[in-house]
């Protein structure tokens, strides 16, 4: 009986041994599945126990649950790559910020522009890299901006999305000087189209008027109330041929020529135009031979109006005047800089009408601005950064 009883004993405690290794191993199955999904690794699976264990449906919850992190995850790569490409394929520039301002995500389009080499901007604060009023700026924003590899006006489209929990915020730009462009100029085009309609009409008859009553003094003679009318119908002519003179001048701004394109080399332009300059040496710093397609004739004069501005500029306070350009990717940045006043209405100075200059037309640089952009180039100016002065920009495309 009592060999039985401890038989009986010993086969108990063998029993609870069992089973107390067996929730051991299963609560170290647990820990270590804990632990995995603490550390994101989701691939770990926990090894089920007998079908009547009392921790087999928790362990099995717990697979469930990294099954389904590990398919979440893999939808988000999938969604991150398919993102990654989508924004590879645009055109348009494209930032994504984070909360704190710092890029995790530029596709090509935005590296060229701000002269980034592959990623290694990512991870660094926008307000740093001098891009906080680009990633702030509203939905539908028009900006005026300059980035090391162009400037211009953009449009801004904002889009934010969550990641993880984590806010995120993605910035398009797309360039709509073109067609700002366009749009301007096409109102001066009407308005000067109109003003030299009506302002012909009334010249004419003016002229003719005036040219027939000193005819007809001519042959009466006068006395000193004749020659003041004399006096005054000559001052009428005068008038009305530099009226007609300014109306022709404008007049170029509504009828540019048609383009007369093939490739040049617009360095060896650059350089002879310095050279016409005869008021002061124009110093040259560049040095790439550049092939553009273009009108030639009126890139010269586009050039001129420039350098002509800047000369004048430098004059007035004895300073200099130097070109460069560079070549930048498919584009060549021409560079016209002076030692001058600088610009005191950087706004309208592409403003048909508008002029600094007391005897100036305001025609110079107008159209000079629609000549660069005919040739899918822009042209800006501005005050310069490092010195009394300023800087004017022109990029044009490479030719073939």
């Amino acid at each position: 009986m009592a060999m039985l009883f401890a038989l009986g004993m010993g086969l108990g405690a063998a029993a609870i041994a069992c089973f107390a290794w067996r929730m051991l191993a299963a609560w170290r199955t647990l820990g270590s599945l804990l632990a995995a999904l603490r550390e994101g690794d989701y691939g770990v699976r926990g090894s089920l126990p007998s079908r009547h264990h009392p921790l087999r449906g928790m362990i099995a919850d717990i697979n469930a649950v990294s099954d389904t992190l590990r398919e979440g995850r893999r939808k988000r790569t999938e969604s991150l790559r398919f993102l990654g490409k989508t924004l590879t394929a645009l055109q348009d520039p494209i930032f994504v910020v984070d909360r704190e301002q710092r890029l995790v995500m530029i596709n090509p389009a935005a590296r060229e522009l701000i002269g980034a080499a592959h990623d290694s901007v990512i991870g660094r604060d926008a307000d740093a890299m001098g891009l906080m009023p680009v990633v702030v700026a509203s939905d539908n924003a028009i900006l005026s901006w300059e980035f090391p590899a162009r400037t211009g006006r953009w449009i801004v489209r904002r889009a934010v999305w969550y990641s993880e929990g984590y806010e995120n915020t993605m910035v398009m730009l797309h360039d709509v000087s073109a067609a700002l462009g366009d749009e301007e100029r096409n109102a001066w085009q009407r308005l000067i189209r109109v003003l030299s309609h009506e302002l012909n009409n009334s010249l004419a008859p003016i002229g003719s008027l005036a040219g027939s009553l000193s005819a007809l003094l001519d042959q009466h003679g006068g006395d000193a109330v004749e020659d003041d009318l004399r006096e005054g119908l000559e001052v009428i002519e005068r008038r009305s041929d530099s009226l007609a003179r300014f109306l022709a001048g404008y007049g170029r701004l509504a009828r540019l020529p048609p383009l007369r394109a093939q490739a040049f080399r617009l360095d060896l332009s650059l350089r002879r135009l310095a050279r016409l300059e005869d008021r002061m040496q124009i110093g040259v710093e560049g040095s790439a031979e550049v092939v553009v397609n273009g009108d030639e004739a009126q890139l010269d004069q586009a050039f001129i109006n420039l350098l002509r501005n800047a000369v004048e500029s430098a004059l007035a306070s004895g300073g200099g005047v130097r070109v460069n350009w560079m070549v930048a990717g498919a584009q060549v940045r021409v560079t016209i800089e002076d030692e001058g006043g600088g610009l005191p209405e950087r706004s309208s100075l592409f403003v048909p009408f508008f002029t600094t200059k007391p005897t100036g037309s305001g025609i110079g640089l107008s159209l000079t601005r629609l000549i660069v952009e005919a040739h899918a180039g822009s042209v800006d100016l501005r005050n310069r950064s490092d010195g009394p002065g300023a800087v004017a920009v022109v990029v044009l495309p490479l030719g073939t």
